[in-house]
């Protein structure tokens, strides 16, 4: 992305879950909502209405649709805030077992996204625990 078009750290902690949802080539519904509840419900969005959530994650999806879920995260990672990076990765990882299942995309996505973010090995394996705990059942 250019750099007159850099995203907002809304949008981009937004675009990373859209990541997360769409990283296997489809978003479930669970993922979608998910990514919803996760979004309505933190302080970065409190400002946010339905319109405004609508205009984010068009925006985000059409990133996505045209030049695909990597050039997406790499435009979100670039803007995501430092103190916003470890929460990013953990809702993105709780979207991806959301379903129940990892496929290998999701898992090689998981991963990047754990590069771009610069988190720890050893963190990033702590929180998919935690996540895989929290979505049993």
């Amino acid at each position: 992305m250019e750099s007159s078009s850099k995203l907002t750290p809304q949008e981009a902690f937004a675009g990373i879950l859209m990541g997360a949802s769409g990283c296997d080539g489809h978003i479930a519904e669970d993922e979608v909502t998910g990514l919803i509840t996760c979004l309505v419900r933190m302080k970065l969005y409190q400002r946010y209405d339905g319109r405004q959530f609508g205009k984010t994650l068009n925006k985000l999806h059409g990133l996505m649709k045209k030049k695909g879920v990597e050039a997406l995260i790499d435009a979100c990672t670039e803007t995501l805030p430092q103190d916003l990076k470890r929460a990013a990765f953990a809702n993105a990882c709780d979207i991806v077992l959301a379903d129940g299942v990892v496929e290998n995309d999701e898992k090689i996505f998981m991963e990047r996204l754990r590069d771009k973010l610069q988190i720890d090995p050893k963190v990033a394996k702590t929180i998919a625990e935690v996540m895989v705990i929290k979505n049993k059942g």
